[in-house]
């Protein structure tokens, strides 16, 4: 979901109609979704403005309405068919058989229904225009109503009935009756675009975007779609936390600081001694608050380039290092010195598991961070081949945290989960990678490490809203991604 603020009701507005005017002019034969009542109102006269002075061409799109009242007649000035003519339809150059209404002069409403259901099942809404009322239905779906219903005859609710008599002429006149979309309907449309505008909708926004997903609150039904934009000026965000970050991003769950995991034992597969600081580091600082952490440096790492050392030396070294840099992320260091770095044949790597296993074993780890499927650089390869067999023999349920780093860069594929890490716990993680002195010296891991944080910001997708009237939803510029998973035993 993403989330544009908007100044006020006009700002809003316009907002809106460019994000609308670019998808009709990316597809002229594009099918729209729209809503009535006052709020897309606006929306609606800067489609006309702009259609008429940029010359969008609206005549192959078809368009869908939500909902209609029942009974009503078309010429009613109180039917959405009326509404939707004086205010948008008799304005554009649009082909009038394109235009779907639910007739609420039916007098089988249900059979209506049925063909109205068909007709989007038929065509597809490849974009949906909403509106919020203030107890969060949209379109005449009331509180309560089910998320998979379809389009349906609905009784409205008492404050849906005050709130559209404002509009009507006849003060006494009561609408109670309607036929709309359902919820399930709503959902079945490519890309969504909810608006909200004024204080008495920022109860509405906030359970929305913040509260549970539940019936009772049918508009949080989208925040199960893979593609919605909600627009909402000052007023409606009010109630809204400081930080509106939305729990996933084009398929990506989003972790940031009061989402870790807590009171859990995590391990850290390492496979040379600064790999846990140069991939997961800044994870492991916000894991490190709430959680017991332990760091398997896998090898010794001696096979960098340390001028003027022997074997034995570069091993003390980098192990001091390691032992600087768990003080730094608060993890507890295990020097395993596995045998495969040096040689790599089966008795040594029977030697390596068996070690590996009673390590795991005692500790029994709630979540392993390891390296990510893809990562090709051998020893990251054969630490993770290795951490997932013994693991699978412990036979133990356990939550795999598949890590990015520098050797398995641009797998975008591979990844399900950002951590988002805030500034002060990103600069943690680059302190933690400059213990490694002896690295950093030769190469320049902790500049490495803060590139691909901000690049990441930069290439996840949907992060902020590609196109007009965007703005930067608040998350860190620093990320880390991860693939999570449960380990299938």
């Amino acid at each position: 979901m993403i989330i544009i603020k908007a100044k006020d009701y006009d700002d809003m507005s316009k907002k809106a109609a460019l994000i609308v005017l670019n998808e009709i002019m990316l597809d002229k034969d594009i099918s729209v979704g729209f809503a009535t009542g006052s709020t897309p109102l606006g929306l609606y006269k800067k489609l006309i403005k702009k259609s008429k002075k940029e010359n969008v061409n609206f005549s192959n799109i078809t368009t869908f309405n939500l909902d209609e009242y029942y009974p009503i007649k078309k010429n009613d000035t109180q039917s959405y068919y009326y509404f939707m003519h004086q205010n948008l339809f008799s304005h554009v150059p649009i082909n009038k058989k394109n235009i779907n209404f639910l007739n609420g002069e039916t007098k089988n409403p249900y059979e209506e229904c049925q063909r109205f259901e068909k007709l989007i099942k038929d065509k597809g809404i490849d974009l949906q225009i909403l509106g919020l009322g203030r107890n969060s239905h949209i379109a005449f779906n009331e509180p309560g109503s089910s998320f998979n219903s379809k389009t349906r005859v609905v009784d409205l609710d008492l404050k849906t009935q005050n709130d559209n008599s404002r509009l009507l002429k006849n003060k006494n006149r009561v609408l109670s009756n309607a036929l709309t979309m359902g919820l399930a309907s709503i959902m079945s449309a490519k890309k969504i675009i909810l608006l909200a505008s004024g204080k008495k909708k920022a109860q509405a926004v906030k359970d929305l975007i913040e509260g549970p997903i539940d019936e009772n609150c049918p508009a949080s039904v989208l925040r199960q779609h893979q593609n919605v934009i909600v627009i909402i000026d000052n007023d409606a965000a009010e109630l809204l936390s400081s930080d509106v970050i939305p729990k996933e991003i084009a398929g990506y769950h989003i972790l940031k600081e009061g989402d870790m995991p807590k009171n859990k034992v995590v391990v850290t597969i390492s496979p040379h001694p600064d790999d846990s600081a140069i991939g997961p580091g800044g994870t492991l600082v916000l894991m490190s608050k709430d959680n017991e952490l332990h760091n398997f440096v896998m090898t010794t790492g001696h096979r960098s380039y340390i001028p003027n050392t022997e074997k034995e030396d570069r091993i003390h070294i980098r192990e001091k290092e390691s032992l600087m840099e768990s003080k730094v992320l608060n993890t507890k260091t295990h020097f395993l010195r596995l045998k495969f770095y040096d040689h790599k044949n089966d008795s040594v790597l029977k030697a390596d598991f068996d070690k590996l296993y009673e390590e795991l074993k005692e500790l029994h780890p709630d979540i392993v961070i390891l390296p990510q499927a893809k990562d090709e650089h051998p020893t990251h390869k054969t630490a993770r081949e290795l951490t997932l067999k013994v693991l699978k023999a412990i036979s133990r349920p356990v939550e795999l945290w598949n890590y990015e780093s520098p050797w398995g860069l641009f797998n975008h594929g591979e990844f399900n989960s950002i951590v988002a890490i805030p500034e002060n716990d990103f600069m943690t993680k680059i302190k933690a990678i400059k213990m490694h002195k002896s690295q950093i010296d030769r190469n320049q891991y902790d500049v490495v490490a803060a590139s691909l944080a901000k690049l990441r910001g930069v290439l996840i997708p949907e992060q902020n809203l590609f196109g007009f009237g965007k703005q930067k939803i608040r998350m860190s510029s620093n990320i880390e991604l991860f693939y999570v998973e449960e380990l299938k035993l």
